[in-house]
């Protein structure tokens, strides 16, 4: 499977967020990362859905957006007019209303990933495979940027899930991974299954460096 790039968009400079954008459309990065948290289910307060339709206007770059918040259904309304074509991760361990919440977002032109922490079982993902269009699984906590570290638990999960989707017929759902993702980290979790990286300050976001630099080396290193 291809690998494609999400740079997550919290780790650019927000108060220049049109020019970031086309900085990434520049390095023709796969998709745009988008965290919506409210304190509810992380520790963390970061991107208003309100800022959706500004970036619609911006890019056609598709989005990315992971919800990282308690009882997510109470947002669905106002995300739901910007996310044709998006991929939208709901966490499986926050709603009882997951199917709902994933069929609204097809209705809506969305594509639906269950996202899964690091201590979360894969029977989770059980009964939603069939309406699956990507699995994001957090190498650690939701919210929380660096990881937990990769080791052989994590990568097992990967290679788990990977396994569980061919099962099941599932070949063209990829897998993304999020949290603490570096250019090693990305080439460990590809070998295991992995294909969409959620980029952030260990890879692509660095002092100094271009956006557009990183993300070609990166591309050339997971060849």
């Amino acid at each position: 499977m291809k690998s494609m790039l999400s740079p997550s968009i919290m780790c650019a400079d927000l108060l220049n967020l049109e020019t970031e954008i086309h900085r990434l459309e520049e390095a023709k990065v796969d998709l745009i990362h988008f965290d919506i948290m409210d304190s509810t289910f992380t520790t963390t307060t970061m991107l208003p859905p309100l800022m959706l339709p500004a970036m619609r206007k911006i890019t056609a770059i598709p989005l990315d957006i992971h919800v990282m918040i308690d009882r997510p259904e109470r947002i669905m309304d106002t995300i739901l007019p910007h996310i044709q074509g998006a991929y939208v991760s709901i966490h499986t361990e926050v709603t009882k209303e997951i199917q709902s919440i994933f069929r609204k977002v097809k209705n809506a032109g969305g594509r639906v990933s269950a996202a899964l922490n690091y201590a979360t079982p894969l029977c989770m993902l059980e009964e939603l495979i069939p309406m699956l269009d990507m699995v994001l699984l957090v190498l650690g906590n939701a919210g929380n940027g660096a990881g937990v570290g990769l080791d052989d638990q994590l990568l097992d999960k990967i290679a788990r899930t990977r396994k569980m989707l061919d099962e099941h017929g599932r070949r063209d759902v990829p897998i993304e991974v999020d949290g603490g993702v570096s250019f090693d980290v990305a080439r460990r979790t590809k070998a295991v299954g992995a294909s969409i990286f959620v980029l952030g300050t260990k890879s692509v976001y660095q002092p100094g460096v271009s956006v557009v630099e990183r993300c070609n080396a990166l591309r050339e290193y997971l060849q």
